[in-house]
């Protein structure tokens, strides 16, 4: 692999990413949109009601990003028939993933609203967080069965390489999200005052509404003739195994992902006897005095220093699973025909393009750490904690793109069980007991589940570098 960037290939690569990255940015806002509205209701409602929406959402996207992983089987089986040249089975996979979406999609809606109730008092022993919690993610759970069959049609249209029509979507959709969020939850006009609840009905309004704007895409004349979809003809019950056994381990991957954040958000709550203690340079973790004025680590200080932090790395998330998109579109569409060698240029010049950009951006972090942190916070005791901890990972970002990306292209290759076999064994074997032992147990407190982290992140960019380059992936006959 040369260190050097393949222009032609880096703009194909470009094209493909750039609309994925618009597209997840709006997508972000929705959370965010319903943070900062609940956060300006008066008195409590204001306090519980952000803690319950961000208890809630960890639950969310545990259910919803398991089912809505038919993305990536409906992704990896388009593109490697649309490299084939052969269309109208290309349209057979999304007939039959739309077919497993309507299914499983309502399946979960469904569940998730019965079992929501009963959730939540084992999450917070606060019965005011519990009730505007539950009846939050109750209505948000709703949102999964239009949320599966978006993400069908965003597998099928990125794998054809038209990432701009899941981005007109997710615009359309928090346009709609940010108007009926402010109407509902302070009950402006003639709307009925719901407050929490109110943020709910608003984003499960969005989603349907992004679904229809894919759906109205879908309907266009062009594609309808080409792809030949929407046929009962179609329905084929191969087919349909075929995207469920693609799509099944990138679900649980997604489990162990929520699992290992929701964990790491629970160390985060058991730093209070942990010191943590900065050296001149504000990188490192020292024994003795506390310096510039930080006592012993709080776990609300903890906490609301990785919250910051984690809404920094978004743009890094973000970005690597833009790349990570539309590599796997390009390596499934050369698989498909029949251009291995290709396939593998696309995958390791995506993973220099995370590393590259994202290491750019790891460098900023590193250099100008508040001036980041103060985008997002005014708190100095929050700034000043989060300092060390940010660095370290202004330190790996690069490395963190390049795992991601990697990890999208076996994705597409249709290797997802390696992913989810790696996932697990490095979110159990790894991230939960290494931040544990290092954040509390090693007393090393935030910057200990940090290092966690960022050793994760090496481990993770190294295995699946080390199972691009073995090439085994291009055997894969799917």
């Amino acid at each position: 692999m040369r260190l050097g960037i393949d222009t032609t290939l880096s703009k194909r690569i470009a094209q493909l990413a750039i609309p994925v990255i618009i597209g997840m940015l709006t997508e972000t806002l929705v959370n965010h949109v319903d943070t900062i509205l609940v956060s300006r209701l008066p008195g409590n409602v204001g306090i519980d009601g952000v803690a319950a929406i961000w208890l809630s959402l960890p639950v969310f996207w545990a259910i919803g990003g398991f089912f809505a992983s038919l993305q990536v089987g409906t992704q990896a089986l388009v593109a490697r028939r649309f490299g084939e040249n052969r269309p109208e089975e290309a349209g057979k996979v999304l007939t039959n993933s739309l077919a497993v979406a309507l299914f499983a999609g309502a399946a979960a809606s469904a569940a998730g609203w019965f079992v929501i109730p009963k959730l939540f008092p084992l999450l917070n022993p606060n019965p005011e967080v519990v009730r505007l919690g539950s009846e939050y993610c109750q209505i948000r759970m709703l949102n999964i069965f239009s949320m599966v069959i978006t993400f069908s049609f965003k597998g099928f249209f990125d794998a054809i390489g038209k990432t701009y029509v899941h981005m007109a979507a997710s615009i359309a959709m928090n346009i709609v999200n940010l108007c009926l969020a402010v109407l509902l939850v302070y009950g402006l006009w003639s709307f009925p005052r719901l407050e929490v609840a109110g943020s709910a009905v608003a984003t499960l309004c969005a989603t349907y509404v992004g679904l229809f704007v894919m759906l109205g895409w879908a309907v266009k004349g062009n594609y309808r003739k080409v792809f030949t979809y929407f046929r009962l003809r179609n329905l084929n019950r191969h087919v349909m195994w075929e995207v469920v056994r693609l799509s099944f381990p990138s679900g649980l991957a997604s489990i162990f992902l929520m699992s290992g954040f929701v964990f790491f958000l629970w160390v985060m709550g058991h730093l209070g006897s942990a010191p943590a203690l900065l050296d001149p340079l504000g990188f490192l973790p020292l024994s003795g005095p506390v310096l510039r004025n930080l006592d012993l680590v709080r776990p609300d200080l903890a906490t609301s220093a990785s919250g910051v932090m984690l809404s920094i790395l978004t743009l890094v998330f973000l970005t690597s699973f833009a790349f990570g998109t539309a590599t796997a579109t390009l390596v499934g569409q050369s698989l498909g025909a029949k251009k291995p060698e290709l396939a593998e240029r696309f995958g390791w010049e995506s993973a220099k393009l995370g590393i590259y950009v994202m290491g750019t951006v790891g460098l900023l972090l590193i250099a100008f750490p508040r001036t980041f942190l103060s985008i997002f916070t005014n708190k100095p005791d929050v700034i000043e904690f989060a300092v060390p901890s940010l660095r370290l990972m202004g330190s790996v970002t690069g490395l963190v793109s390049a795992g991601l990306v990697l990890v999208q292209a076996l994705y597409g290759a249709g290797n997802p069980k390696f992913v989810m076999k790696a996932q697990m064994l490095l979110h159990f074997g790894c991230l939960i007991p290494l931040s544990y032992v290092l954040g509390v147990g090693l007393g090393l407190g935030m910057f200990g589940t940090w290092a966690a982290a960022a050793v994760y992140a090496i481990l993770l960019s190294s295995v699946m570098a080390w199972k691009f380059h073995q090439g085994r992936w291009k055997q894969i006959q799917i």
